[in-house]
């Protein structure tokens, strides 16, 4: 797997890269907590439940508004979601992520009664994909350097598993100027897909 690819329209010079410093989401202000239990791998959020029996009986538990279950999958590499995988030698149920009705108030400033159930079911699943594309390494950045090798732009922190909608976020980032380099990065698309 490529793990950057470079462009260049003569004038200026575009590297695509995996970010390998990406900040975990777990990190901001999310609407769910994220529990998980795992003997190997410390997923989600930081917590003081030893068990799920300890998370069943606290309560936290008793404020929770919304829940989902997680589920992971694990072989050669790690990968969640809110679905069962339905493979019963790599992968089964670690965890929750949830919404309390406090976490409602805070995130939507509203009681949790005038949302729409659907739409906290929403924002708890794209959490659990932002986090997926996190664990899986699907986050990248970009240089944007000048025929004298000075850096003029540069971002990273994009999250998809989707390479083609991150460079449209990275296109709408830099604004028509650099427009002309990520075309010529979209018209690559058999290496593009080789990043993914």
């Amino acid at each position: 797997m490529e793990d950057s690819m470079r462009v260049s329209n003569g004038e200026y010079e575009l590297s695509i890269f995996r970010d390998e410093d990406a900040e975990s989401p777990r990190e901001w202000d999310n609407l769910g907590k994220m529990v998980c239990w795992h003997r190997r791998y410390s997923l989600g959020d930081k917590h003081d439940f030893d068990s799920p029996q300890d998370f069943y009986e606290s309560s936290e538990y008793k404020d929770i508004f919304v829940i989902l279950p997680i589920y992971l999958y694990d072989h050669s590499g790690i990968t969640i979601s809110n679905d069962d995988f339905g493979d019963r030698w790599d992968s089964g149920q670690v965890g929750y992520i949830y919404a309390t009705k406090d976490s409602i108030r805070k995130i939507f400033g509203k009681e949790p009664s005038q949302i729409d159930h659907k739409e906290i079911i929403e924002q708890l699943k794209g959490e659990t994909t932002t986090y997926d594309q996190y664990l899986q390494g699907d986050v990248y950045g970009f240089t944007i350097e000048n025929s004298q090798g000075e850096v003029v732009d540069s971002c990273s922190g994009f999250y998809g598993g989707n390479i083609a909608d991150v460079l449209q976020e990275m296109k709408a980032y830099t604004g028509e100027e650099h427009e002309g380099l990520f075309s010529q990065v979209e018209r690559h698309s058999s290496v593009v897909a080789a990043m993914m």
